[in-house]
């Protein structure tokens, strides 16, 4: 129904490919139209989380699932509002970026 508490129904994660705009996927900043600021300050602050406890030479979907939910209960403990969506993409979607972009060992 519609009333509030546990019940309430998630913001689900968008539709597409993460960074592929142009091939029918989105860009996380647009499809979470938050601030500058705000996206900048949970940018930054899941990437300390993610550097505490994600392999960084590997890919989010490679991640064991306990370090997965390790770096998602911390996101969600320092950001409350990520409670409000669906599976914590959107903190799942800064650390596939994050990991991606990661200069992988190896690499000059």
């Amino acid at each position: 129904g519609d009333q509030d508490g546990p019940g309430k129904s998630l913001i689900p994660a968008p539709l597409g490919t993460l960074s592929k705009p142009g091939m029918g996927g989105y860009t996380l900043k647009s499809a979470l139209g938050w601030e500058d600021k705000k996206y900048k300050l949970v940018q930054n602050a899941l990437h300390e989380i993610a550097k505490g406890i994600l392999d960084m030479s590997l890919p989010m979907h490679k991640q064991t699932s306990a370090a997965v939910s390790s770096f998602y209960q911390k996101a969600a403990e320092q950001f409350l509002f990520l409670h409000e969506y669906e599976n914590y993409w959107p903190a799942r979607d800064f650390a596939t970026m994050y990991l991606k972009n990661w200069p992988k060992k190896g690499a000059c």
